[in-house]
């Protein structure tokens, strides 16, 4: 029912015309740092919002580079309400790097983030002993960046995970939570005990965790929303919340980092 909800939201526009004109009126009101363009970040984000909901049944395929043998297995992790489909781009890009293999794991987005964070400790597991990897990469794109993060930070993954990359992930929340449905309505809101559980803990230090965001981005708007301190950040102006999964900069940023 959410997957359902999600597609038709972005396939009318709803998303991502409506947090975005939010987003703008913001700025106007010089109550957010956001750059100016909304509209046109707004309309090519739409395109890419409704090209993935077209392929979300692509999701049962294995994903692009999932047969790549490159240096480490390479965990992706998709975003609330969202699918491992939405990977597909940026596996092909990482297959064609020589990266690999790129594997999708799905979560409950509707449960717990501990509980999502239990299961990925589990699946990094099972990669590691079906390739037989000491390590292991993680992309993770908005609330999936939470998942592997709290995995990393509190659940022993610091160290088996060569590299955390998260795209576009509330690690400080987002007022747009509340419109949401499940525990991520109250845990990804702003504040919120587990987003204040994982800010007390120190930042990882044999996984080089990397944030991306940006500031066009209308569902995780801005600097007290996306950054994690001590960390390696790279940001943006002009890409919306699934375009961070589509553009060519980001993957190449992606590639230069996991080829470390």
């Amino acid at each position: 029912m959410i997957a359902a909800l999600s597609d038709a939201a972005m396939v009318s526009g709803l998303y991502p015309l409506v947090p975005a004109a939010g987003l703008a009126l913001a700025r106007w009101r010089g109550q957010r740092e956001a750059p100016p363009g909304q509209l046109r970040v707004a309309l090519r984000e739409w395109r890419v919002a409704v090209a993935m909901s077209a392929t979300r049944p692509l999701g049962f395929l294995p994903l692009p580079g999932e047969r790549s043998r490159g240096p480490r297995p390479i965990i992706v992790l998709h975003g609330y309400a969202m699918a491992r489909a939405n990977f597909r781009p940026l596996g092909k890009r990482l297959a064609r790097a020589g990266l690999g293999p790129v594997v999708g794991f799905e979560y409950w987005t509707l449960g717990k983030t501990a509980t999502a964070a239990k299961r990925l400790a589990e699946f990094v597991e099972e990669v590691r002993a079906r390739t037989e990897a000491d390590q292991v990469d993680v992309i993770g794109h908005s609330m999936g960046g939470v998942v592997a993060r709290y995995f990393v930070t509190l659940l022993g993954g610091d160290g088996v995970v060569a590299n955390l990359i998260t795209l576009g992930s509330p690690h400080a929340g987002t007022d747009i939570s509340a419109v949401g449905f499940g525990r991520p309505a109250k845990e990804l809101f702003l504040g919120s005990s587990l987003l204040q559980r994982l800010a007390a803990a120190p930042p990882p230090t044999r996984t080089r965790m990397t944030v991306v965001w940006s500031r066009a981005d209308a569902l995780v708007p801005g600097a007290r929303h996306a950054r994690v301190e001590g960390v390696e950040e790279l940001v943006y102006d002009d890409l919306g919340h699934l375009m961070l999964l589509t553009d060519r900069r980001v993957a190449d940023a992606i590639v230069a980092r996991l080829r470390r």
